[in-house]
């Protein structure tokens, strides 16, 4: 069986996130790998939410690291270039669409083709292979297995995380920081509004400074990363247009580079908001940690396999997982434009499948065979 045929057949698996179910396509994996020689586990950490755990060889090796479920399909007829499509996975020319093809069921077609092609080796180091349930969502199925089965990990030094890079080595990734500035005010009637205190006007006045910090962030440029954003994302406020709202909350997502510090970011909001007059609440939703690994010989040696260069994400990873809480040092890497990710256009070419295909069974040879 051709890579493009299995990223049909797993195309054809619905295992959308929202609502969640990564149980057959977990099957179908776990089957695919036990074929192959491969021991493998699979943990249920919620309600058909699955997790698939696989190895070959012992000792010091390893890590190829992805994740089963997809963002949700909106419509399940797609059209391109005039001509209604499925999908859940359909063939055009030497394209493969549908929901996956890119993110990220494309490099999972790719590591087990790659494995498959090495069934008969005698693996002299240790190849884990790790297929995550709620990536899109939660990093569910990630979190469960570095807090609840850290075991499973012993020896692994090293890893890639598989998403579309266009095969460019990711050796580092922005950080998120998520909070809601909540405002107080005074109810009055629309009529009389200086009975009341707005509490609108107070979110916008601070929003608007927002627009200077946002200047200054790009004074501070990452070599592969970029600069720092902050972004307003969640303006609420307000009951009745003609009542002076008593309360409004602004949320704001600001990412992250590696040589800032997440309380710093706290602290200059906290200074914008006093040098304002202006009392607030601040309410963190999501703190993720930035993170960059330097270019050691695995880094240059999947360079050099897949004749790439190294870069960096704006987007965040379970890169950042694996090497804070185990030690790993994990790239992202792996076949596909991430621009078509969770789009109605998404699709992978097919030479890329099989170049992916050939790069991961090179990668392998050379850390776990050789």
């Amino acid at each position: 069986m051709k890579t493009e045929e299995l990223l049909l057949q797993l195309l054809n698996i619905d295992s959308q996130n929202p609502p969640g179910n990564e149980k057959e396509i977990a099957y179908f994996v776990k089957d695919f790998l036990e074929e192959v020689s491969f021991e493998v586990e699979l943990t249920e950490f919620a309600k058909n939410r699955y997790n698939v755990v696989a190895s070959k060889g012992k000792g010091k090796g390893i890590m190829i690291e992805g994740h089963l479920d997809t963002v949700p399909i909106i419509s399940k007829v797609w059209k391109i270039d005039g001509r209604e499509i499925d999908a859940f996975g359909e063939r055009i020319g030497n394209k493969i669409y549908g929901r996956g093809a890119v993110d990220m069921k494309g490099p999972i077609s790719c590591i087990l083709s790659a494995v498959r092609k090495l069934r008969n080796e005698e693996f002299k180091k240790k190849l884990l292979l790790v297929f995550v349930g709620d990536e899109e969502v939660k990093l569910g199925g990630s979190t469960f297995l570095v807090k609840n089965r850290k075991d499973i990990f012993d020896g692994i030094t090293h890893g890639i995380v598989a998403e579309p890079t266009n095969f460019k080595v990711s050796i580092a990734q922005k950080g998120i920081l998520n909070f809601v500035v909540k405002f107080k005010g005074k109810a009055a009637h629309a009529s009389i509004p200086e009975l009341g205190d707005n509490a609108i006007y107070k979110a916008c006045e601070f929003v608007q400074t927002l627009r200077e910090l946002e200047n200054n962030l790009k004074k501070n440029r990452h070599r592969l990363l970029g600069t720092p954003t902050i972004n307003v994302g969640v303006i609420k406020g307000g009951t009745k247009v003609n009542i002076v709202p008593d309360y409004c909350e602004v949320g704001i997502d600001r990412r992250v580079l590696p040589n800032e510090d997440l309380n710093d970011i706290l602290d200059q909001i906290k200074a914008i908001l006093n040098k304002l007059g202006l009392d607030a609440n601040i309410e963190v939703t999501l703190k993720k940690m930035p993170m960059e690994i330097r270019e050691d010989n695995f880094v240059k040696r999947v360079k050099e396999i897949a004749n790439t260069e190294v870069t960096g994400l704006s987007g965040y990873t379970e890169a950042e997982i694996f090497y804070r809480e185990l030690g790993i040092k994990s790239i992202v890497f792996g076949p596909g434009n991430v621009n078509l990710a969770h789009t109605t256009q998404e699709h992978v070419d097919i030479k890329d499948l099989r170049k992916g295909t050939v790069v991961f069974e090179k990668i392998v040879k050379e850390f776990c065979i050789q």
